[in-house]
Formats: C-alpha cells, structure tokens, sequence
C-alpha cells in the first residue's frame, strides 16, 4: 500500500537524477518555510486557507521526502542483494540490466554498471574456466606422460646399467684374450724358433748322411780292390802250386807256402765279401736313412712354414684383439657417459613429474576457485541465496536448536516449493533435514558423492574457509532417479552450515515438494543434503 502511494513519486524519480530530486524535496520544504517566515507577523491572523496551503506544502514536501528515502533505499538494497549474490559466487545474467546508459537517473546508472561489471566477470570467469578446465586437461596428459616418461627413462637407465656392466665384463674378456694373445705370440715366437734350430739340425743329419753315404761307397770301392787282390793272389798261389808241383821236391816247401798263400787269399775273399755284403746293407740302411732325412728336412721346412704363419696369424689376432679392447673401453667409457646422462635425465624427469604435479594440483585449486562463480540457473541460485540468508537471520534471532526444530517441522517459512533448507555442525553431523528428520543425529563426514568425493567435508571446508560459497557433486535426484550435477549454496551461521541445493538439470528439477513418507529412500548413501527435484 504504501508502495502504492509513492509510484507517482517513483516515476518523477526515475526520470531523474539524485542531484535534481534532492533538489525538488529541498524546495518542497523551501517553499511553505519561506511562506510561513513572511506570514510569520501575521500567522496568527491568518483565515484558515493559507494555513491549509502551508500545511499543504509541507506534507507534500515531507511526501516528496519519504518518497525519495524509499526510493533510494530501494535501489541500494537492491544493489546490495546483487552484490551479495556475486560475493557468493553467482555471476547474474547480463539481462536483467534493463535501463540503457542514457539514463539521467542515477539508480539505474549505478544498476546498469553494477550489472556491467557482473557481465564482464561472468565472462572473464567463463573463459577463466574454460582455460582452467584446458589447463587441467593438458597438466593432467602432461603428468600421465611424464609418469610414462619416468617409468620408461629409469627402465631405460636400468637397461643402461646392465649394458654397461656386460660391456665391462666384455671388455674384461678382452683385455684376457689380449694377455692370452700376448702369450700365444711369445709362445709362437719360441716354436718358430726351435722349428728353425730342428730345420737346421735336419740340414746338419742330412749333410752327414750325405758324408756317410759317400764313405761307404768309397769302403765299397776298397772292397771291390781287396777282392781282386785277393783273387789275384789265388792265382798267383794257383800258379805257384802248379810250378812247385813241377819241381817236385825242391818246390815243396814252396807248394806248402803257395798252399797256406791260397788258403789266405780264400779266406780274405771270404771276409771281404762278407764285408761287401756288410756295407751293401749298410748303404741300403744309409739310403733309407737319408731319404727319411730328406723327407723329415721337408717336413720340418713346412712345420717350419707353418710355425711362421702361425705365428704371424697369432700375431694378427693379436693386434686385432688389441684393437677390439681399445673399441670396447671407448664402448665402455661412452657407454658409462650415457648412464650418466640416463641418471641425469631420469633426475631430471623425476623434477619435471614432480613440476607436473605441482602444476596440476595448482592449475585444479584455480579451476575450483574459479568453480565458486556459477553462471548457470542464476534465478534458482537467487531464490537458494534467499532461503538460506532468511534461515540465517532466523538462527540469529531465534536460536540454533529453535531454528534447526522449525526445519525438522517443515515451517512454511522456509520451504519454497522444491527449495528447503538442510543443517549440519561443524563435525559434519546432521542437525536438521526436512526430507527425513530421521536422519537427524546421523554424522555423515564420510558420505561420498556418485564420484567418491567427500562432499560433507568439502562442506564444512568452505564454511570454515570463505564462511559461505557453493559446492558442486553428484547425487541421485529423486525426481529422475538418475545421477545428476547438484549445487549446494551454503552459509556459516555460528555453529551450524545450512545449506540449499538445486540440481543442474532445470527439465528435471522442476517437480513439486513431496512430503516425507514412511518407506526409505533408494537405496544410496544419503547426503546431508538432497534437493527434491
């Protein structure tokens, strides 16, 4: 009514600036006073009409006066529900700004700034989130693969460290085989030697029994002259028995000479034949030995050859393996480099995990301080806000217990609808829940949501942090019977969080307030808070 009243008021007003109505209030009063200070002689004479004028005037100035209080007091208390609905976190719709900057009223100036300044934000915040929730995305690829990284890099580094022990033991076999080479060669080196002093020795055997082959043909020869001696001088002995024969008994001591000379010469043929025979196997014996000299002097020519290219083979095994040792210790040393490098890099990567992390954990507190604007259903937020502030207040006059009572009972005062009102303490225990006062009492610090979160901590974190702010989860909304994203607008009065939810589905949250019945809710962890719809 008394709204009604002060329309024409308001429409003067509006078409205003505060100047100009301060302005017309203060001449409103101005007028019947300098009315009433002219007439002052003369007041007490005056007929009733001017009086009625002046009386007039006056109550038309003090209209005007209460007029532009209320009015004032209308537009900042309206300035002052929005600026408390973005200090807890709801951006509004640029919409609602529905004066332009035209205006020469200074309320719907200062409104229409208001809102500019709540537009800009909503945007700054919703490109904000929209990079923040990017920014989560790649830190959260960045920490996978540089998990993946690590796990792979410090395999690598363990695949370093075992080649590099097998090379070293490689190289451990190497720098033997070289020592054994070494050896080998030295040992070669002797053989050839020896084969060499052995050849020359096979010279030496062979030259002699070249010698003794000759001296056994020049016995043979002797023999071949003693043999005719001897045959000679059985002859003559034959020659000299036949004279002595003829000369009868002067010849016989002769004949008996002749006789002993034949019987001499018999035997000398004797021994030398048989001495003939003697060297005749003798330089049969000599022939074999000298073609077996002959054939060892070869034999051991080609062990002498064979021996020499032993020995150079050796000797290139040798250097070769010198070689390959000197390739496996710089194999060794740069592979020692790379498990240094490979230790480095798994250091190195093991920090970049860690900065990763880091940058995760950062870039998620971002993207849940950025959570607190909303910017969806910004009317049912409002109407969330209002119901929580109004308990609030009733908390405050009233008392925690009297207040958490009217909640349990349902008082009208603060159901709207699918919009009621829930209320916990600071351990997390339930201290009013219109829906099923049964609950009352139950601690609900470990309920989870549909995601595992532990959205009553989460709960009373914000209240004791920021003293109000909004809580997103997902529950089971009765009204579908399907998990959906919930919203919960909460507020610290004293010891007890009260909150209200909406569901961010407006098709399915729109179902009417049902009363607590008899039979259990679905079978789910209950929340301390559930919004019915």
């Amino acid at each position: 009514m008394f709204r009604l009243l002060l329309t024409p008021a308001f429409f003067v007003l509006k078409r205003v600036s505060f100047r100009v109505g301060f302005a017309l209030a203060g001449l409103l009063f101005l007028v019947p006073a300098v009315v009433a200070f002219l007439l002052l002689p003369e007041l007490r004479s005056l007929p009733a009409g001017p009086l009625a004028a002046i009386g007039a005037l006056t109550a038309f100035a003090l209209y005007g006066l209460a007029a532009l209080h209320a009015y004032m007091i209308f537009g900042i208390s309206r300035i002052i529900r929005v600026a408390d609905r973005v200090a807890s976190g709801e951006l509004l719709e640029t919409r609602q700004a529905t004066t332009d900057d035209s205006s020469n009223n200074d309320a719907d100036r200062l409104w229409n700034a208001i809102m500019k300044m709540n537009g800009s934000l909503a945007q700054i915040v919703r490109q904000v989130r929209v990079s923040a929730e990017a920014i989560v995305s790649a830190s959260g690829t960045i920490t996978e693969g540089h998990e993946q990284l690590s796990q792979r890099t410090e395999e690598q580094a363990a695949s370093v460290e075992e080649t590099a022990a097998g090379i070293q033991h490689l190289a451990d076999t190497f720098h033997r085989n070289s020592e054994h080479c070494k050896r080998a060669e030295a040992l070669s080196g002797t053989a050839s030697e020896v084969a060499l002093k052995a050849a020359d020795e096979m010279a030496v055997m062979t030259r002699t029994m070249q010698r003794i082959d000759g001296s056994a043909q020049q016995v043979s020869e002797i023999l071949s002259t003693v043999e005719g001696i001897a045959f000679q001088t059985n002859i003559l002995a034959l020659n000299a028995a036949v004279e002595a024969a003829r000369a009868g008994d002067q010849g016989r001591g002769f004949a008996v000479v002749a006789s002993e000379v034949r019987s001499l010469a018999q035997r000398s043929a004797a021994a030398a034949q048989e001495i003939k025979s003697l060297i005749a196997g003798s330089l049969a014996s000599v022939g074999e030995g000298r073609q077996i000299v002959d054939v060892a002097a070869r034999t051991m020519q080609e062990v002498v050859g064979s021996v020499q290219q032993v020995r150079e083979v050796i000797a290139e095994i040798a250097e070769a393996s010198r070689d390959q040792s000197a390739s496996v210790a710089e194999i060794n040393r740069a592979i020692a480099q790379i498990d240094a490098t490979t230790q480095q890099n798994a250091a190195l990567v093991e920090e970049a995990a860690t900065a990763a992390v880091s940058f995760q954990r950062e870039s998620t507190a971002m993207l849940e301080a950025v959570s607190r604007f909303k910017l969806d259903r910004s009317d049912h937020r409002a109407r969330a806000i209002q119901m929580v502030k109004k308990v609030a207040d009733h908390v405050r006059r009233a008392g925690a217990q009297e207040a958490c009572e009217d909640l349990n009972r349902r008082d009208p005062r603060f159901e709207q609808g699918e919009y009621y009102v829930f209320a916990i303490d600071m351990q997390g225990n339930r201290r009013a829940y219109p829906p099923d006062p049964s609950k009352v009492g139950i601690n609900g610090i470990q309920d989870r949501d549909a995601d595992g979160r532990f959205f009553c901590q989460e709960l009373i974190q914000v209240a004791r942090q920021a003293g109000a702010g909004w809580c997103d989860f997902k529950y089971l909304n009765p009204a579908s019977g399907q998990i959906e994203p919930k919203s919960v607008y909460i507020e610290r009065a004293g010891e007890l969080i009260l909150g209200c939810g909406i569901y961010l589905q407006p098709a399915k949250a729109a179902a009417p307030a049902a009363k607590p019945s008899a039979r259990p809710l679905p079978q789910v962890k209950q929340p301390l808070l559930a919004a019915r719809g």
